[in-house]
């Protein structure tokens, strides 16, 4: 299946693994408000050497026991929470870091610790592009104040291994920040290449449910009073916890959206199809995944991660920069996945619906050996009602707030 055919089955994950590391750069990420960041080809350039197709993660994860990117030395697995060595609750010492991010800091601070401890000189973050906010795109970030200027959750497509290309090119030890489908596009990636094996020192894992299309924060605007042509500014997330979706106008107007509610179901009708297909909620291939911890008892507080270090190389940095950047506090794995019940909900219980529905429709789905994929009557029946309510809704959203 070329490219091309991925894009067009619907099983593209817009990681951009493909343009990051095509050695003719034939593949393009291309930006649509409707579409997202898909690749396109250039016939011209492409010598059909399989790169792209070797690296993309589109056909799906072998989540079976023994699988190739599973660490025999790493104590612990299990369905959901993946493999781990550590698992702990945690935030940023600073308190100025802390308040300012999405879920405790913790990412931001891990990234600093990894920069003024040199075990970095590079991490690939995401930002929104200052004139087209609407637009996320990799940055490759070379100081700690670069990592405090791309803090905070991105709730839309971005392309973020498209960066590995300049990890490739430019000599260096670098981080990359991503979702678990980068993850999975950048472990394929590194293991067609030994470059990337020595440049990408660590891989910090975002805890993902479901990401957007770029026009669910377009109806989001829209729904809010506001031009999402016109917009300077946009945050999704922060300042402290959980935050809220803040949005400036050219003309100075000011929206701000509290978050989870503007999660509504206008916004969950432009979740990419492929998002519902991946079971991978908690970036088990990365060496260490933080997301927010969703529990009653630090509803009050400045925000808490989840941190679930999975490989030695995290184990490593995560013991060498807690003591000055990280507050932790060990957890149990039953509180790791107390604290993401509706993700998990999405990740099985839907996912598995899904999957059911796009077979029904006879149309490419991916595999995943090791996973029970089988759907329940109930999960069917939820699955036809929840396509049924999103194509209503998109339909009603590119009426009312086109």
């Amino acid at each position: 299946m070329s490219i091309e055919s991925v894009v067009a089955s619907g099983l593209c994950m817009q990681c951009g693994t493909c343009a990051g590391i095509c050695p003719q750069e034939a593949v393009t990420m291309n930006w649509t408000l409707r579409g997202g960041t898909l690749p396109s080809v250039d016939a011209r350039r492409c010598t059909k050497c399989g790169a792209c197709r070797e690296v993309c993660p589109a056909a799906g994860l072998d989540l079976s026991p023994h699988a190739w990117w599973r660490d025999p030395a790493t104590p612990n697995t299990q369905d959901f929470l993946g493999p781990w060595r550590q698992l702990y609750f945690g935030w940023a010492n600073d308190p100025a870091v802390r308040q300012a991010g999405a879920s405790g800091g913790l990412a931001t601070a891990l990234l600093h610790g990894a920069f003024t401890e040199g075990i970095i000189d590079a991490a690939i973050c995401t930002h929104l592009q200052p004139h087209r906010p609407l637009v996320a795109e990799p940055l490759v970030t070379r100081t700690t104040q670069e990592v405090s200027d791309c803090r905070g959750s991105k709730y839309t497509m971005v392309a973020v291994n498209t960066a590995l290309r300049t990890a490739a090119d430019q000599p260096g030890r670098y981080a990359l920040v991503g979702l678990p489908c980068h993850m999975q596009g950048l472990r394929l990636a590194q293991r067609r290449s030994p470059l990337l094996r020595q440049r990408i020192v660590l891989a910090l894992g975002i805890f993902c449910g479901w990401s957007c299309l770029p026009q669910a924060t377009a109806v989001a605007a829209r729904r809010a009073g506001m031009d999402p042509g016109a917009l300077t500014s946009l945050t999704y997330r922060g300042p402290g916890w959980p935050g809220g979706m803040d949005l400036v106008g050219r003309d100075g107007t000011r929206r701000f959206l509290p978050y989870p509610d503007y999660f509504d179901r206008f916004t969950n009708a432009y979740t990419p199809p492929r998002c519902t297909l991946c079971p991978d909620a908690l970036a088990e291939l990365a060496d260490v995944s933080v997301g927010d911890a969703w529990l009653e008892r630090f509803a009050d507080s400045a925000g808490v991660s989840d941190v679930i270090v999975r490989t030695e190389r995290g184990q490593r940095l995560v013991e060498r920069v807690a003591p000055a950047h990280l507050c932790l506090t060990e957890a149990l794995p039953q509180e790791i996945l107390d604290s993401q019940r509706e993700t998990f909900r999405l990740k099985r219980s839907v996912f598995r619906g899904r999957l059911w529905l796009r077979q029904l429709a006879r149309r490419p789905v991916p595999v995943y050996p090791g996973l029970a994929t089988r759907a329940s009557a109930a999960e069917r029946m939820r699955a036809l009602a929840d396509v049924g309510s999103e194509a209503f809704l998109r339909l009603v959203a590119n009426v009312h707030y086109r």
